[in-house]
């Protein structure tokens, strides 16, 4: 927790509610206490409690819910984010009562592109019309589909479709039956098939060649932990924390064996023998993953690499296997400019909202190595790189919490 993002102050007394409630999120601790998500049914004029039997009372703490016909069935599919748990949660609706349904994806042409604000009016015979309206946003931190979907049973036969447009035209569309379409103001609807029915069921799982590259536009300094070996002097230096009996692991280091990247130093570290040799070293990596990754108290994933520049500051982090390639893309940007630094750490191109490059604050790791109880890594962490620490506002509170530790380490 960045010291004075509460207005308060480092918390001396105790006093700082923002800290707590940072370490409380980063621990992934429930804000519901667990409690279970619920669904209602709206059948018969009265709501019933269904939650059990659609598989959805789940203890995550729930932020938002996307419905979007997601495997284009005829019915609606769900998407969960959470604070906690998994992240998303992915729910298909194969009820077995089955049905159809219509989805229609509007864009315009005289009005705005999205067609937001238009009205679709479905008529079928001997039921009440149904009707949808295009809208910007659905909910917090999420947005369901702008797709437009109408369920129908077996039975329903449409009649037509009227299309509200912004500005106050008016489109009718008949003979049209249950599927998937894409309607231009003014044109007619032009139907899109599904290629395939079968939905992944764990979006995030994670195969034996999973790679994962995080180039960092923040260079941390961590001269304090690194020992740079003599033949790694003037090149960059590849940490790589591996385990026992890992095929990746094993697959990885075979591979550099036979054919070391050029230009750059590898250092194996076998996280068995930081456990037994060096514990103190093993949280510190610990806690550098955590300070990147705004998470607290959740294993260290293996194989984990970090590239180190010629003045040890961390640039980069890769989670499981490297690619050679990229690594030695990394190693020929790891000197660039810092007003460059922002556009090689994101996976696509786009406009940055401020021009503001940031950088990083070494004084926010001392922070996290204090919470954690380790004074005298922070204290070395301190002496080794006072020149950056005091050009932070904050130093001083910082020094003073660090005394306070020191003279009693239940300080919070």
């Amino acid at each position: 927790m960045p010291l004075g993002n509460s207005g308060i102050g480092p918390g001396l007394d105790g006093s700082d509610p923002a800290r707590q409630l940072q370490e409380y999120v980063r621990r992934g601790a429930s804000f519901s206490g667990n409690e279970a998500h619920v669904i209602y049914n709206n059948k018969e004029g009265s709501f019933k409690n269904v939650s059990s039997i659609t598989g959805l009372d789940s203890n995550d703490d729930g932020r938002s819910v996307c419905f979007t016909d997601w495997d284009l069935d005829g019915d609606l599919d769900i998407w969960i984010s959470n604070r906690n748990g998994p992240q998303i949660r992915f729910f298909q609706n194969s009820n077995p009562a089955g049905g159809q349904g219509i989805n229609i994806h509007l864009s315009g042409k005289t009005c705005n592109k999205d067609a937001i604000g238009a009205r679709v009016v479905l008529n079928t015979r001997n039921k009440s019309p149904q009707s949808r309206t295009v809208t910007a946003g659905s909910g917090f931190l999420a947005q369901s589909s702008k797709g437009l979907h109408f369920g129908l049973a077996k039975e329903d036969i449409i009649e037509d479709i009227e299309i509200h447009w912004p500005g106050n035209k008016t489109q009718i569309i008949s003979n049209i039956v249950p599927g998937n379409y894409h309607i231009e103001e003014g044109s007619d609807p032009i139907e899109f098939k599904v290629s395939s029915n079968e939905v992944t069921r764990e979006p995030n799982a994670v195969s034996g060649t999973f790679t994962d590259r995080t180039f960092l536009s923040q260079r941390l300094p961590l001269a304090a932990f690194f020992q740079r070996p003599a033949e790694a002097e003037n090149k960059p230096l590849l940490i790589c924390i591996d385990v026992e009996d890992c095929q990746v692991c094993i697959n990885q280091k075979k591979e550099w064996e036979n054919s070391p990247p050029p230009g750059v130093y590898l250092q194996f570290i076998r996280d068995s023998d930081l456990e037994q040799n060096d514990p103190e070293k093993l949280r510190i990596i610990q806690l550098t993953y955590d300070h990147f990754f705004d998470v607290s108290e959740r294993a260290i994933p293996t194989p984990i690499s970090f590239l180190i520049d010629q003045e040890n500051k961390l640039c980069a982090i890769y989670r499981g296997h490297i690619d050679r390639d990229v690594l030695s893309e990394d190693c020929k940007n790891i000197n660039i400019q810092a007003s460059q630094l922002r556009s090689h750490s994101v996976p696509f191109s786009g406009l940055w909202a401020s021009k503001q490059i940031p950088s990083a604050r070494p004084l926010n790791f001392v922070e996290d190595l204090l919470d954690a109880g380790l004074i005298d890594s922070a204290a070395k962490y301190i002496d080794k790189h006072i020149s950056s620490l005091r050009e932070d506002e904050l130093f001083p509170m910082l020094l003073k919490r660090l005394e306070a530790l020191r003279s009693d380490p239940d300080v919070p």
